[in-house]
């Protein structure tokens, strides 16, 4: 059964926080809301982003009484998706035909880091040069 409404935090490209209804650990929100969340919107020909536009065959299984499910979007489009219910949490990653090919390609992605001295920087700006990043976390 759906619950009320509550402010939800949607991790994607950026970070987007919207009131997302929640059925049995799965996020439902507004369809006009799509295009902000996840940069998809949902049109007859299937989930559009520009031009490009996924086939959704089974139209049904992104629908829901309040809306459209955001972890059935996430999957339609081939896209990893994290789901925390407790903490009203979605994260939605990278298309795994995208992630695949940066392994190919053995790419990075050109994430933002802070260097030893607190100087914000980005792994391109080393592009060519062998580089070791550490991570560290508390938790």
């Amino acid at each position: 059964m759906a619950t009320t409404a509550v402010t939800t935090t949607i991790l994607t490209e950026t970070v987007t926080t919207t009131n997302a209804t929640w059925d049995e650990g799965h996020p439902v929100v507004d369809p006009d809301q799509l295009e902000d969340l996840v940069g998809w919107s949902l049109k007859p020909e299937g989930l559009c982003r520009n031009e490009a536009c996924v086939p959704v065959p089974d139209r049904s299984s992104l629908n829901h009484p309040d809306g459209i499910d955001l972890s059935a979007v996430a999957s339609a489009l081939g896209r990893p998706v994290l789901v925390d219910a407790d903490a009203q949490l979605v994260a939605i990653g990278a298309a795994t035909a995208h992630r695949q090919q940066a392994m190919v390609d053995r790419r990075a992605p050109d994430a933002t880091v802070f260097d030893l001295e607190g100087t914000r920087r980005q792994l391109s700006e080393w592009s060519g040069t062998r580089r070791l990043l550490v991570a560290f976390s508390t938790w």
